[in-house]
């Protein structure tokens, strides 16, 4: 016992002390040399170890708007600060489990699962808050924003808790206990993460049916049937562009507040990795391996190029980085779609060896790149002459789903016609029906649509 926790505390103050070269058992050459990363245009920014204890492992790492994650097999959580990578805590959130969902985090706590139980843990300290244990196995990374969290059910349910309350006053309280605040129903497993703004959530299950409710007043606004499965995320553009990837090889953009098709582009195989939306720009990758960019007004694609079976790690302001089927680093130049830097230059030429790195998180905040081993060790990396973070969305900006203090105006842009798209669009008996306002309220809920209440007592 006394010489696992000497380990720990050797390792854990040689990685705040900052990075060194020769860390037992890692190999010299695992760390990516300086000399490499200039050849391709990039530096590090940090690395450094996580101690593990005996067989432990590194499972996941996971990356959020201000906080790097770092999950293991035995319920152990790290946080670190994604920019320095100083350790800031770490938790133990519960049972050893073989897999890990990704963890979700808003502006005073951090979310994840361990096997079937829901975990809120305190964001500046990592302490446990509450836990809740469901029904059964999570089968999505959850969903948060400041007023509710959302996680996905292998049962096909979508549940929702509340993480605060107003009173009359207005005075809003953030919750210690878990309290559920409704369920809503879906087919088979939620296994693609769902979209959740201020006043609505999206998500779907495997029968491609994507479900658009109102989450304060516990209202359906439309469903909309895709061709085939969602993807593995749905995405938003702007404040009402939703964004669907679907395994009928073609990726769907409708207005999340009037279920009005906007475009439809089809990209000759299933789309399966979510899209990534970066500035006014929209990537994505089929599973045949071709990366477009798509304009988001009207989905047309300003350049087509094939990846080796490659998937996203990070956007910068002129390149695209993914890593090829091997973990070879891929560079795509943003404008042309033209490769900059391919498997063979940046593994052989270059001699940068990320092969061993078997864990990666795709960055939809900022252009890092962040890459791990299971190991424990943990690098990231960023272009040398961008010294801070570049956001991909503008701060300033209005969030998704947010509705003006007008209201919600009938889309500017051309709908596509039902003849050319009839499979395309929301069901057929809610086509004759006037779009859904979010302050609106129907006069009566379909019965297979509404939410679950829920005669549980929190645990």
């Amino acid at each position: 016992m006394f010489r696992r926790v000497f380990l720990a505390v050797v390792l854990g103050g040689a990685f705040l002390a900052g990075p060194t070269w020769a860390q037992q058992p890692f190999p010299n050459n695992l760390v990516p040399s300086r000399r490499a990363l200039e050849r391709l245009g990039l530096e590090r920014q940090w690395f450094g170890i996580i101690p593990l204890a005996e067989t432990e492992r590194l499972i996941r790492i996971s990356f959020g708007p201000d906080l790097f994650f770092a999950q293991t097999d035995q319920g152990m959580l790290h946080a670190f600060d994604p920019e320095s990578g100083r350790l800031l805590w770490s938790s133990n959130v519960g049972e050893r489990v073989g897999f890990a969902r990704g963890v979700a985090t808003n502006s005073f706590g951090v979310y994840l699962t361990n096997a079937n139980t829901m975990v809120a843990l305190d964001k500046k300290t990592g302490r446990p808050v509450w836990k809740y244990k469901l029904d059964t196995i999570p089968t999505c990374s959850p969903t948060v924003d400041e007023k509710r969290l959302v996680v996905g059910l292998t049962n096909g349910m979508i549940v929702g808790f509340a993480l605060s309350e107003t009173n009359d006053k207005g005075v809003t309280k953030i919750l210690t206990a878990p309290r559920i605040e409704w369920f809503w129903h879906g087919a088979g497993p939620i296994t693609t993460k769902p979209l959740l703004t201020d006043h609505i959530l999206a998500y779907t299950g495997h029968d491609a049916n994507v479900h658009v409710v109102m989450t304060e007043e516990k209202t359906v606004l439309f469903r909309f049937k895709a061709g085939g499965e969602v993807g593995e995320a749905l995405a938003g553009h702007d404040t009402r562009t939703l964004i669907i990837p679907s395994a009928d090889n073609v990726v769907y953009a409708l207005d999340i507040f009037t279920a009005a098709t906007k475009w439809v582009f089809p990209s000759g195989a299933p789309v399966l990795q979510a899209p990534m939306v970066a500035d006014q720009e929209i990537f994505l990758i089929n599973s045949a391996g071709a990366l477009s960019s798509l304009r988001p007004e009207d989905g047309q694609a300003l350049w087509t190029t094939p990846t080796q079976d490659g998937r996203l790690a990070a956007v910068s302001q002129t390149k695209l980085y993914l890593r090829s089927y091997n973990r070879d680093l891929v560079a795509v130049d943003r404008q042309t779609g033209r490769t900059i830097i391919d498997p063979g230059e940046s593994f052989q030429r270059a001699g940068l060896n990320l092969r061993d790195y078997d864990l990666d998180v795709v960055n939809r905040y900022n252009d890092r790149l962040y890459f791990a081993t299971d190991s424990g060790m943990i690098v990231c990396l960023r272009e040398a002459t961008q010294r801070v973070p570049r956001l991909l969305r503008d701060p300033k900006a209005p969030p998704f789903g947010y509705v003006p203090p007008e209201g919600i105006k009938a889309p500017t842009i051309p709908v596509q016609p039902e003849a050319a798209a009839s499979d395309l669009t929301v069901d057929p008996n809610q086509r004759e029906a006037s779009p859904a306002k979010p302050d609106a309220k129907p006069d009566a809920k379909p019965k297979d649509d509404e939410p679950a209440k829920d005669d549980k007592k929190p645990e």
